[in-house]
């Protein structure tokens, strides 16, 4: 099944190598979770600076089947995030772990600890 995706430059050349990158980090979380109906990618270049580079802020908003998840990265202070390949491949992995919480949870794997008598 392939995900509806929708990409948006702000600021940031549009090529087609950094839109058929995040289209494959998509693919891959389609692994974790078969549900997926859309996904949501702002890329955009926080600041222009010819001394440190440009930094970038990567916004993704996810749709599931009865849920909706959000992440993304403003630029780091350590100038992680001064290429734009690293800035994408960091909100993913964010967005990641959050789809594989949401699966867990979903299939019951998330164990729910019982109160216990002496709390409230």
């Amino acid at each position: 099944m392939s995900v509806e995706t929708r990409i948006a430059f702000h600021g940031v050349d549009a090529s087609d190598a950094l839109r058929a990158n995040v289209l494959e980090h998509v693919a891959r979380l389609e692994r974790f979770a078969a549900d997926i109906l859309a996904c949501n990618v702002v890329i955009e270049a926080n600041e222009r600076s010819h001394h440190q580079g440009n930094r970038f802020n990567v916004r993704i908003h996810l749709v599931m089947h009865g849920c909706q998840i959000d992440a993304g990265h403003g630029p780091a202070a350590d100038g992680r995030r001064e290429d734009v390949y690293v800035a994408v491949a960091d909100a993913f992995d964010v967005l990641r772990r959050q789809v594989e919480d949401h699966v867990r949870r979903r299939r019951g794997d998330v164990k729910k600890h019982a109160l216990r008598p002496d709390r409230t």
